[in-house]
């Protein structure tokens, strides 16, 4: 459990780092500490670079003037040719601090005086590093060179340095002709003084300041990074970080919030820009807003309007229907009433005779069932259609379909008599409830049984039949006849308000747009089959309640 926490504070502070890293402020603050620490490093070489060359050129201007008095020192005694004052001299002179040799060569390379007692006579290499500065490959004189190529920097094997400077002794006047000396007027250089100055104070002093220079431009750059780094922290980090709060703010939906930077640069003008943008993005959330309410009212008034003409729509297709079944209502009504009219004469007649005979009385009671069951005929005409007419609030519930079928196809029953049209009913037994409201179900029955009979001519076969699909959890429920058809063109359109074929007499073109407005208040689907000379075919999806069948096996 303690390698898992401490796994998970590890993770934690892995991501706090990555995050870190991916911070624009840090990209800016690493740029800037790079490019302050490479010109540390720059400065620090080209110091110490040129602190060694001036140390070099120092040391090198005491060799010249060591260099100098020694031959100032010597030269009276090499003119009257007394050896042991000029190895007093070289010897008192070569025991000062910092000398590390003195020698003095002749034009052969062999050592005349030295510091050093044991190198007297000894012939050096001409063509040694040190020679070939000036002699060739057998030993002969090529030029004399400049003092700074005449110096030369040896490295001990102990780590040491010692900087060698090599003086020619020039043939004067008053040594060729000295009696002393043997040398000729065509010899231009009599021998070569080599003096070797310790390098070891300098090169100390010289590390001992890389070291302070080091230092002190490693404090110069941390502390330039500290300013820098603070400069980016609040100049950039910290304006970052408000907006960053500030865009998520605005994207949560608070609007109201701004950003509390007053600076003069770029960023002060982008945080002006920012809260003019809040206030800008307020006020047309605000406008928004108002139109937004204003539109829900203007939408609940058109609703609310468009519900009524809805309402008055059905009515008017209600009426509709009934104008078309006048004439059969009409004659309907007339059968029964001229019975009862016929029936009423006669028993009037009848009782006019005061001996009536018992089978007389009989014969008037069986005329009275007559004109009693002849009025409640009539009687339940009236009260369907007058049922079917009145505007009745709508009322959705479970109902059995096939049910509401047989009553709408009672209704118009002696419409499809009267034009000899055949009724074939298929109706699935026992089928699921319906949610429906039942008048509005029986209304888009009436009015697609209106249009099969239109559409049909005498000796037609309309055909209504309801099926339960288990898969799809409804009930279909399909009219059919055998009429004309549907042109091609027309199909389109037909379910549009106020489209129709017909003349103004037969309808308005109502019908099927009532039709498919109620299947879409009912949670349903309609769909049209239809070929010129064949027929057509309405086909109606509706939803079964589920809760009222919950025993069903589905």
């Amino acid at each position: 459990m303690i390698n898992l926490v401490h796994y998970v504070k590890n993770d934690h502070n892995l991501l706090r780092i990555m995050r870190i890293l991916k911070l624009l402020s840090f990209k800016i603050f690493v740029l800037i500490f790079a490019i302050l620490a490479l010109s540390s490093v720059g400065i620090t070489y080209f110091q110490t670079q040129s602190q060694a060359e001036h140390y070099n050129d120092m040391l090198t201007l005491c060799a010249i003037r060591t260099s100098n008095i020694i031959r100032a020192s010597t030269r009276y005694a090499m003119l009257l040719n007394r050896r042991e004052d000029t190895v007093n001299i070289i010897q008192t002179i070569g025991k000062q601090h910092g000398i590390e040799r003195i020698r003095i060569y002749n034009k052969r390379g062999e050592i005349i005086f030295s510091t050093d007692t044991s190198e007297v006579n000894q012939t050096i290499d001409m063509t040694i590093p040190e020679c070939a500065a000036c002699h060739g490959p057998e030993g002969e004189i090529l030029q004399i060179k400049q003092p700074d190529q005449l110096k030369r920097i040896i490295t001990r094997p102990d780590g040491s340095r010692e900087l060698g400077f090599i003086t020619p002794i020039p043939n004067e006047q008053s040594c060729y002709t000295a009696d002393c000396h043997i040398h000729t007027r065509n010899d231009k250089i009599l021998g070569v003084l080599d003096v070797s100055l310790s390098m070891k104070d300098t090169d100390a002093i010289l590390d001992q300041e890389k070291t302070i220079m080091f230092r002190y431009n490693i404090a110069v750059t941390l502390s330039l990074a500290l300013i820098v780094g603070l400069v980016i922290w609040v100049g950039v980090h910290v304006p970052i970080t408000k907006f960053l709060i500030g865009t998520r703010e605005i994207s949560s939906g608070n609007l109201n919030y701004t950003i509390d930077i007053k600076r003069n640069d770029e960023i002060g003008v982008f945080a002006e820009s920012f809260n003019k943008m809040t206030e800008d993005l307020r006020k047309a959330k605000k406008e928004i807003t108002e139109w937004s309410s204003e539109l829900e009212k203007r939408v609940e008034e058109k609703t609310e309007e468009l519900k009524k003409t809805q309402e008055r729509i059905l009515q008017i297709e209600k009426m509709a229907s009934l104008g078309k079944l006048s004439a059969t209502v009409a004659h309907e009504l007339n059968n029964p009433m001229a019975g009862i009219l016929t029936y009423s004469k006669l028993i009037q007649r009848k009782l006019q005779n005061k001996d009536l005979q018992p089978e007389e009385k009989d014969t008037i009671l069986k005329q009275l069932k007559m004109i009693e069951s002849e009025s409640d005929r009539c009687g339940k005409i009236i009260k369907d259609l007058l049922l079917f007419s009145k505007k009745q609030r709508i009322e959705i519930k479970p109902n059995s379909l096939n049910d509401i079928v047989k009553m709408s196809l009672q209704l118009v029953s002696h419409h499809l008599e009267l034009n000899n049209i055949e009724v074939r009913k298929e109706l699935q037994p026992n089928l699921p409830q319906v949610n429906v409201d039942e008048n509005q179900i029986k209304q888009m029955l009436l009015a697609l049984i209106v249009n099969a009979v239109e559409a049909m001519d005498e000796n037609g076969v309309l055909t209504i039949s309801t099926i339960y699909k288990a898969s799809e959890k409804k009930v279909y429920l399909s009219v059919k006849d055998n009429g004309r058809g549907i042109p091609e063109e027309v199909m389109p359109h037909i379910f549009e308000p106020f489209f129709t074929t017909k003349n103004a007499v037969k309808g308005f073109g109502l019908g099927l747009s009532v039709v498919y407005g109620i299947v879409e208040n009912h949670r349903g689907e309609i769909k049209v089959d239809s070929r010129p000379n064949e027929g057509t075919t309405f086909t109606i999806k509706l939803p079964i309640n589920l809760e009222v069948n919950k025993d069903l096996q589905i």
